[in-house]
């Protein structure tokens, strides 16, 4: 793709490198942003103020165009349309997403549930399920996993492996224990940072949503405003701890079940272990690596686009 030098002259302004970095980003995933939301995700090596994010987007170079009340690519806004049309959608998946962290809810070993991906930011269509990201009480990983299935799948909504036709369907693709909130280093960067800040929150006990994203504030380093205004949380109203669950919860890891459901659950997840990541205190069930693919995506754009910033 070719670079007009005046593009290139725009681009010596830091808020502007920034706007178009995130822009790019979104368009990945062909999905326009709002002012709010470019704000919100914004890709910058150094922290933009407001004011200069504000002016920057009233001297946008040609390359980036706003419509009908959203930012992305020149030549790519037909996108907006189709934005608008998966919002219908996305209300939908937002109901099934509470009614199903409502049942959810119930289980005295789950300190926190928020919807994860795409479904998080509204872009899905009809046929996709919906990402559900769940934290649980130290210790209880694999048992809180197993009343979380058997719900899931006495109502009917649960996606199960290799499970084709899933709109709709709930899956828990990424648990992990309480004690370990934090992401290793080395899966530090730009794609699981805005993984992270978009989760959006349905249900927490004992302020998990806050400790957790205060375990990883290096997001920051990625996208300085993730912090700001943090998102409200569905369930906050449910107040859901019953006791005699919670009694039963406890002897059941005290006593031998919890390390037979763990034994057991983790003999069946090897024999079809494909690119899951198990645990005694992380389990991510992900069949497609979005996270390499995003990362060499967003290099070329960058390349693309004359940026020579590393990711």
């Amino acid at each position: 793709m070719m670079v007009s030098p005046k593009f290139l002259i725009n681009m010596q302004n830091n808020s502007q490198t920034a706007i178009l970095k995130t822009i790019l980003y979104s368009d990945i995933f062909h999905f326009p942003l709002t002012q709010e939301e470019l704000w919100r995700f914004l890709i910058a090596d150094k922290a933009v103020t407001h004011a200069a994010f504000v002016t920057a987007l009233k001297h946008l170079p040609q390359n980036i165009v706003f419509h009908d009340g959203y930012y992305c690519l020149a030549g790519h806004e037909k996108l907006v349309q189709q934005r608008k049309r998966y919002s219908t959608e996305a209300a939908k998946k937002d109901k099934i997403a509470q009614a199903a962290a409502s049942m959810l809810s119930y289980i005295p070993t789950i300190r926190f549930i928020g919807i994860s991906g795409s479904a998080a930011l509204g872009n899905v269509t009809a046929r996709d399920d919906i990402d559900l990201f769940i934290v649980t009480r130290r210790k209880a990983l694999f048992l809180t996993r197993l009343w979380i299935l058997a719900i899931l799948e006495l109502k009917h909504v649960r996606r199960r492996r290799n499970e084709i036709n899933a709109a709709n369907k709930v899956c828990v693709n990424l648990l992990i224990d309480e004690s370990n909130l934090q992401w290793p280093p080395h899966k530090r960067d730009v794609y699981v940072a805005h993984e992270i800040a978009q989760v959006k929150p349905l249900f927490e006990r004992k302020g998990m949503y806050r400790a957790f994203l205060q375990s990883n504030k290096w997001i920051t380093t990625f996208l300085p405003n993730a912090f700001q205004g943090e998102q409200d949380i569905v369930g906050t109203s449910w107040h859901r701890q019953y006791y005699t669950l919670a009694i039963i919860s406890r002897i059941l890891q005290l006593l031998p079940v919890n390390i037979f459901v763990t034994w057991w659950q983790k003999r069946y997840m090897q024999k079809h272990r494909t690119t899951e990541i198990v645990t005694n205190t992380y389990l991510a069930f992900h069949p497609y690596d979005y996270r390499a693919k995003t990362l060499r995506l967003l290099q070329q754009k960058y390349a693309d686009f004359g940026l020579l910033t590393k990711i």
